[in-house]
C-alpha cells in the first residue's frame, strides 16, 4: 500500500520525524485499512519511509522504518528490533532494579507500543491499530525472555463497559519488583498508566541527597515511592498526600515492604487523603523543609495548555511561598504539551508572584529507559526542577 505526500511536505520525514499528519497527504492507495503497513513516498514517487496507517487520527501515519528493505512485514524484523531494544535497556538499568520500560513508543522506534516490565510480569499498552495487529507476536517475544505474566491495559475512557485490562498469559496477582534495591508494589489492574511511574526512578534517587533530617511533604503522592526513598534515607517526617485512598493504601504497603512499620506507628509517616490544591492553600508556612510536586498531566491537548499552566503556577506558588526558608522544592510536569521552556517560565512566574529568591539546583527529565528520539522532541514529556527557596526577594 502506497501513500504519497503533497509537494514539499516531505521535509519532516527527511528529518526522521516519526509522524505524518493528515494535511501532508495527497493520495492513499485504494483499499488501505487501519493498521496497514504503508510505504510513504514523496510527491515525485521516491521512497521515504514505512509506517502504520491510522485513518481515524490526525497523525495519519506513524513511521517505524526509514530503510526500503525494512518493511516490517515479517515477524523476524520485529523480533530482531525488539531484541535490540531489550539489550539497550539492559545496558542502562542500574543494579538492584528489575522494573523498567522495555518499549517506549516513538522513543524506541516502535510507535504506539508501550511495555513496562515488573520482574517477571509485562504490562503492555497497544495505542495504535498497527501495534494491535502485532499482539500475538509481541506476546511470543515477551515469553521468550521469561515473562510469566503478560497483561494488556487499555485507557478506561476508551472502553467504559469492559475491564481496563486483559490477562494474556498467567494470572493476575500482587506484583512486586525492585528499584535500586527498594521493593515496590505495582497496581496493575487499577493503577495509573501501567501501575507505577518508572520514569521517576533517577529523580527518586536524587531525593536521597536532600532527605536526611528533613520534614517532607509529598503531594500527589500516588503509591508513595518518593516517600519510601525519603524515609529510607533519614527523613525526620514525611506526609504522603493524595486524593485516592486506594493509592495511599498501597503507599503504606510499600512502606511496610521496606521495613518502615515503626515510621507508620510513630507518626513519622502519615498518609493524608485529600486534594493537594486544597492542602497547599491551607497549610501553615514554614513547616516543611522539602516539598515534592509531582501532579498528573494537567493537559493532554494543545487547547488546554493555558488552563494547565495556571494549575502548575498555582501549586508552585503555594509551595514556594510556604516551604521553610532555605527549603527545597522538587517540581514536575508530565504534560507533553508543556515544554521545558514553558515549565521554567511557569515556575519563574510562581517565584515572582511569591516574591521569593529562588535558585535552580537541578533540571530533571525521565529515566534513560524512557529516552526520547532527538528527531521527536515531543517525546520529552517529563520535565522537572529542583529549586531552593532562600527567603523574600
Amino acid at each position: 500500500m502506497v501513500i504519497r505526500l503533497k509537494k514539499n511536505k516531505e521535509k519532516a520525514v527527511l528529518n526522521f520525524h516519526p509522524w505524518v499528519f493528515s494535511g501532508a497527504i495527497e493520495s492513499v492507495a485504494s483499499g488501505t485499512k487501519s493498521g496497514d503497513i504503508v510505504e510513504v513516498q514523496a510527491n515525485d514517487g521516491s521512497f521515504l519511509a514505512w509506517g502504520f496507517f491510522e485513518p481515524g487520527s490526525q497523525i495519519r501515519i506513524r513511521l517505524f522504518s526509514f530503510h526500503k528493505q525494512d518493511d516490517g512485514k515479517n515477524k523476524d524484523y520485529w523480533f530482531q528490533k525488539w531484541n535490540a531494544i531489550l539489550q539497550s535497556k539492559q545496558r542502562v538499568l542500574p543494579k538492584g532494579t528489575n522494573g523498567f520500560r522495555l518499549f517506549h513508543s516513538e522513543g524506541d522506534g516502535v510507535p504506539g507500543l508501550v511495555v513496562d516490565v515488573y520482574d517477571k510480569t509485562a504490562v503492555l499498552q497497544l495505542k495504535t491499530s498497527g501495534m494491535i495487529r502485532l499482539r500475538e507476536d509481541l506476546v511470543q517475544f515477551l515469553e521468550s525472555f521469561g515473562m510469566d505474566t503478560i497483561i494488556e491495559k487499555r485507557d478506561k475512557k476508551e472502553d467504559q463497559k469492559q475491564e481496563s485490562y486483559t490477562v494474556l498469559k498467567g494470572t493476575l496477582s500482587e506484583t512486586k519488583f525492585i528499584e535500586h534495591g527498594i521493593q515496590f508494589l505495582a497496581d496493575l489492574p487499577y493503577g495509573q498508566k501501567t501501575g507505577f511511574f518508572l520514569d521517576q526512578r533517577d529523580n527518586r534517587l536524587l531525593l536521597k541527597n536532600y532527605a536526611k533530617n528533613k520534614t517532607i511533604l509529598n503531594t500527589f503522592a500516588y503509591t508513595g515511592a518518593f516517600s519510601v526513598y525519603a524515609l529510607l534515607n533519614g527523613a525526620k517526617l514525611v506526609h504522603s498526600l493524595d486524593i485516592s485512598k486506594q493509592a495511599l493504601d498501597i503507599c503504606e504497603k510499600n512502606l511496610k515492604l521496606n521495613g518502615l512499620f515503626q515510621e507508620i506507628e510513630t507518626g513519622k509517616h502519615k498518609s493524608l487523603e485529600m486534594d493537594s490544591f486544597v492542602y497547599l492553600k491551607n497549610m501553615d508556612s514554614g513547616f516543611y523543609d522539602l516539598i515534592i510536586l509531582d501532579p498528573p498531566a494537567f493537559t493532554k491537548n494543545v487547547s488546554t495548555v493555558m488552563q494547565a499552566s495556571r494549575g502548575y503556577k498555582e501549586i508552585n506558588m503555594k509551595a514556594i511561598s510556604k516551604v521553610k526558608e532555605g527549603g527545597i522544592v522538587f517540581t514536575f510536569s508530565c504534560s507533553q504539551h508543556i515544554s521545558s521552556d514553558l515549565f521554567k517560565k511557569i515556575v519563574f512566574g510562581a517565584a515572582k508572584d511569591a516574591k521569593k529568591k529562588v535558585r535552580v539546583l537541578h533540571q530533571l527529565s525521565q529515566s534513560p529507559d524512557h529516552a526520547y528520539s532527538i528527531y521527536h522532541p515531543e517525546g520529552e514529556y517529563l520535565k522537572g526542577l529542583v529549586i531552593q527557596v532562600d527567603g523574600e526577594i
